[in-house]
């Protein structure tokens, strides 16, 4: 069994993030209650394995600041993680058991940067010429190619 600690970490975030919004009342009045039982076990858990580990601070200190935390941290966490679930089996399957549990309980869920969760059906439609995508990470050229430099005068085609 392997402890997905990029989940984890993320996790985390959540954890201290939600706390600092809600000491800043600004979570919604109805909070889910199994999502917050399960996020402070995982945090609890977590935060008792790494013990004083600075990595762990950082992800802390950070999320309650920015809500955000490097990648730099995220990856000296998910690290720290990664060695304590490998020596401790108890650890991980605890771990993993409350990953499924947030899961369940929260549906569909997306980390990390340009992530997106969608519960139900998506329709992408371009009409007319035109380009549809959930997400396009190059150039997109519509009408006439451009000229061709090897053949001056010519178009591709």
């Amino acid at each position: 069994m392997m402890v997905e600690a990029g989940v984890v970490v993320g996790y985390g975030i959540a954890w201290v993030v939600r706390k600092v919004r809600r000491a800043a009342g600004r979570l919604d009045a109805e909070v889910n209650a199994v999502v917050d039982g399960s996020l402070d076990r995982l945090h609890d858990m977590v935060a008792a394995k790494l013990g004083l580990d600075p990595a762990w601070k950082d992800l802390r200190d950070e999320a309650a600041t920015d809500e955000q935390v490097s990648d730099l941290t995220r990856q000296r966490v998910e690290l720290a993680i990664q060695a304590a679930a490998a020596k401790d089996a108890e650890f991980t399957k605890a771990v993993t058991d409350l990953v499924t549990q947030l899961r369940a309980a929260e549906g569909p869920t997306a980390v990390g940067a340009g992530s997106t969760a969608i519960a139900g059906d998506v329709d992408v439609h371009a009409e007319s010429g035109s380009v549809a995508a959930w997400n396009i990470t190059g150039g997109v050229h519509l009408g006439t190619p451009p000229p061709d430099p090897s053949a001056p005068g010519r178009s591709r085609g």
